[in-house]
């Protein structure tokens, strides 16, 4: 019986180690030097492709490195959490339920299936395609959703900068050469949680014109990519 004891007692401790991560709050930091840099890249190379699938598919010279200040705009962010609860970032409290499509708006789309939503978008047809809500939803929402709601229940004062330098993030961004003049692209500071890292993409296209979204991006055989998209704003 005194040899079955500390058996028990570290099955126990195996078990409970394996089980605290989901009763535990995720930590949300900032990426090393190196991956933030990278994840910028990825997000701006997945942009890049959706920019080239709404010109249909035609890819043009890429916009000069002179010429990028004035289209591109690095911005340091806190997890929606990080600050106290404000009209920009609202504490999430939602069930997530079983049902698909739920909540679609706030939802994440497979990174796929939404480059695909955008191939063959021109002048004649300007929207994106309709697409099978079940195929556009991301395999990876529901632990997207529980991560965004933990951050937003963190309630503390400081994150750390990201160190970044803006032109050291725009040298990672590339656009097409024949971007329009008003538009400017926003890229945020990503910070990371588990194995998921999170920024945001906006674009300004004028007054009163413009989108934002969320990526999520996971490392895959050692680089960056984006899994998954989610709405976050338009004007």
């Amino acid at each position: 019986m005194r040899q079955v004891a500390p058996l028990v007692v570290a099955t126990l401790v195996a078990i409970g180690a394996a089980l605290s991560p989901a009763f535990l709050s995720p930590e949300f930091v900032r990426p090393s030097h190196k991956d933030a840099l990278d994840i910028i890249e990825a997000a701006a190379d997945y942009n890049l492709l959706i920019s080239n699938a709404e010109a249909g598919g035609q890819s043009v010279p890429l916009l000069p490195e002179s010429a990028k200040p004035d289209h591109i705009k690095f911005i340091e962010t806190k997890a929606c959490g990080a600050v106290e609860a404000t009209e920009d970032c609202v504490i999430l409290d939602v069930n997530l339920g079983e049902n698909a499509g739920r909540l679609l708006v706030a939802s994440w789309h497979d990174a796929g299936v939404n480059l695909e939503s955008h191939q063959g978008i021109n002048a004649d047809n300007p929207l994106p395609k309709i697409i099978d809500i079940r195929r556009l939803q991301s395999p990876s929402a529901k632990k997207l959703a529980r991560l965004q709601i933990a951050a937003s229940r963190q309630k503390v004062d400081f994150i750390a900068p990201s160190g970044l330098d803006a032109n050291e993030a725009r040298s990672r961004i590339m656009l097409r050469g024949d971007t329009p003049e008003r538009h400017l692209r926003i890229y945020s500071a990503p910070w990371v949680t588990d194995d998921i890292a999170f920024m945001e993409v906006g674009l300004i296209c004028g007054d009163l014109c413009g989108r934002g979204e969320n990526y999520a991006l996971r490392k895959v055989s050692g680089k960056w990519r984006v899994i998954a998209v989610q709405p976050s704003w338009v004007s």
